[in-house]
């Protein structure tokens, strides 16, 4: 199982691979995605126009992401990958 998490346009997070979804998004503070795994992501779209993903937990699933370069209108998002992980849960805080 293979999750790909990407950002897309100015609002949406994607989801794509064995669990395919849309959230809505783009809180200034960024927006929390957690897996199954343990592994939670915060992903925001900065204003230079660039979705970026920076993890907060890693679980055993997380592969890594793959950052995009500034200023490179036709590639505008970081891209992460989670495996092994059976759902996702979207949101905007965190209690630690």
């Amino acid at each position: 199982m293979s999750i790909v998490i990407t950002g897309a346009s100015d609002d949406l997070i994607e989801i794509d691979g064995d669990i395919t979804e849309e959230f809505y998004g783009n809180d200034e503070d960024g927006d929390l995605l957690a897996f199954s795994d343990g592994t939670v992501l915060r992903i925001s779209y900065t204003r230079s126009g660039v979705w970026r993903i920076v993890p907060i937990t890693t679980g055993p699933g997380f592969v890594g992401i793959t950052q995009a370069p500034e200023g490179d209108e036709d590639n505008y998002t970081d891209r992460a990958e989670v495996t092994d992980a059976t759902w996702v849960v979207h949101g905007k805080a965190i209690a630690r």
